[in-house]
């Protein structure tokens, strides 16, 4: 390679610049309107084609900036009504918040920079095995790092469950690896339709039979492979208050009881309860440490069995210095007889990260909450006439989280419950992308999934992906919805083999950086 070429690939002329950056706009723009807050799913299947594109040579430093910029905008754009959500938990100003956020976005954004970096250093778009190397690096860097909202353009597809099934193969990676390959498969198509049209149409083809393979996939699995008999059914009632999220003390628990207490009522009065579920809400609660909240549910519950998200004090003194558990409490025959202290908590939502080694965050959020993890992966089981059915208890954004939900599964879980108060987003995409995120648990693990929220999206989820109709409740709406769930026992290849894509991935990936790179330093 002659200097003049180098020269001539590392100063992109203007014009290709304005160009490249139209192209990472159309993607930033693509992104946000596939993604649950655009609503416009299918759009995953071209939306980073533009910026692909724009990639098409250059240089490694130049492609770094590039999808850094792009892969920011994106996340702003998708992530912006986090904003709202934490200025109202923590009691403080967007000002102060958003400069938070932009740094998440731009931590988030530099696995697709450093992806971008390889795609272009490497020239890996020049040919079909090289488009391969590109969909896996980037399937490694954006999935297999650790990150507090594990969200990206795969959950996009969240309503579309003849899209998705193949998640029951490798999790999440596996459709994000599908749907970025297909993606660099149109844009070299795009890339070549002049100069090399055969090249054009193999692309073109190739991300097509990629595409159907999938849909296929997805019909054969849903249609055939999954009409098992339930091995065991439940009866729940969905508990939707519609509480503001303004409400924050005993005092407004205590007003807003009896309101509560008609929608629980229902539920009783319907003799196939099996359960009700009470979702996350934003006023202290708890049966077993506030006596005044034992009386409120005991005179209506009768025999029923409620399950209660709830708090726990540390030190089991409730006062206002205290900090506590976000907590699970099944109550039976009038005891709580199980209950589950929440694991992953929310940054700056319910503690400060780093508090200790930078006290000034203390200073910034100075009403943040201060709820402590829980240590123990628990299983609630709820007692039947005939049958115990083994509950895994998610709270709030934990059920984004495959590992947490794989320890349930392996301690005998059969069905998720998630108890969600997502009023703090406002009417803004936050609850669709919290919807999206936890619903690809039930096709990784082949388990139903109860959803219960404060103000909505409370639904049900089959193993299948699909939403129960009659599990819904419309969302800013107090209401009671009563479905049955069916529990099958099947297991899928991802739960039994978690680690078989990513090793996958890892090895490929690996080994086509180091031959890359070895190849570009003989070439030198």
């Amino acid at each position: 390679m002659t200097t003049a070429h180098l020269k001539k690939r590392n100063v992109p002329s203007q014009k290709k610049q304005r160009q490249d950056i139209l192209l990472a706009f159309a993607t930033v723009m693509l992104f946000y309107l596939a993604f649950p807050s655009g609503g416009y799913g299918n759009l995953a299947w071209l939306a980073i084609t533009p910026v692909i594109i724009a990639l098409n040579n250059a240089h490694g430093r130049y492609a770094f900036m590039l999808g850094l910029l792009t892969a920011t905008l994106g996340w702003m754009c998708s992530i912006w009504w986090v904003v709202d959500g934490l200025t109202k938990v923590t009691y403080s100003q967007s000002n102060i918040v958003i400069p938070f956020v932009f740094l998440f976005c731009l931590f988030s954004a530099l696995p697709y920079a450093i992806a971008c970096w390889l795609h272009a250093r490497f020239s890996w778009g020049s040919s079909i095995v090289g488009i391969f190397k590109s969909a896996t690096v980037f399937t490694v860097l954006v999935n297999y790092i650790p990150s507090i909202l594990p969200g990206n353009l795969a959950h996009a597809l969240y309503l579309s469950p003849l899209q998705i099934q193949l998640i029951d193969i490798g999790g999440v990676p596996i459709l994000f690896f599908i749907i970025h390959l297909v993606n660099f498969l149109l844009a070299s198509a795009v890339i070549n339709r002049k100069k090399a049209q055969q090249k054009s149409v193999s692309c073109l083809l190739l991300a097509l039979s990629i595409w159907l393979l999938n849909y296929g996939y997805g019909y054969i699995k849903t249609t055939y492979l999954l009409n098992k008999t339930a091995s065991v059914d439940m009866t729940i009632a969905i508990i939707q208050p519609n509480l503001a999220v303004n409400l924050r003390s005993r005092e407004d628990w205590l007003q807003k009881a009896p309101q509560v207490q008609s929608l629980i009522s229902q539920a009783v009065n319907n003799h196939h309860t099996d359960l009700i579920i009470l979702p996350e809400i934003p006023v202290p609660v708890s049966y077993k440490y506030y006596p005044q909240d034992k009386i409120i549910f005991d005179q209506i519950l009768k025999n029923k069995s409620l399950l209660l998200t709830a708090i726990e004090p540390i030190n089991k003194q409730l006062n206002e210095s205290n900090s506590y558990h976000n907590t699970i409490e099944l109550i039976e025959n009038q005891h709580v007889t199980h209950s589950y202290q929440k694991q992953k908590l929310l940054p700056i939502g319910e503690y400060l990260p780093f508090e200790k080694q930078l006290p000034m965050l203390r200073a910034l959020f100075p009403n943040a909450p201060n709820y402590v993890p829980g240590k123990l992966n628990t299983i609630i089981p709820l007692e039947l006439d005939e049958q115990t059915i083994n509950i895994v208890p998610l709270i709030c954004y934990e059920a984004v989280f495959t590992d947490l939900v794989a320890n349930g599964v392996a301690n005998g879980g059969q069905v998720f419950i998630n108890t969600v108060n997502d009023a703090w987003f406002g009417d803004t995409a936050g609850r669709n992308v919290h919807l999206a995120l936890a619903l690809y648990r039930t096709l990784e693990y082949r388990k139903p999934l109860i959803r219960v929220t404060n103000n909505g999206m409370s639904n049900v989820i089959n193993m299948k992906g699909q939403i129960l109709p009659d599990s819904q409740i419309p969302p800013f709406t107090a209401g009671v919805a009563v479905s049955t769930v069916e529990i099958a026992d099947i297991s899928s290849f991802y739960q039994n083999y978690p680690y078989a894509f990513m090793i996958f991935c890892l090895l490929f990936g690996g080994y086509a950086i180091i031959s890359a790179q070895r190849k570009l330093n003989e070439q030198y």
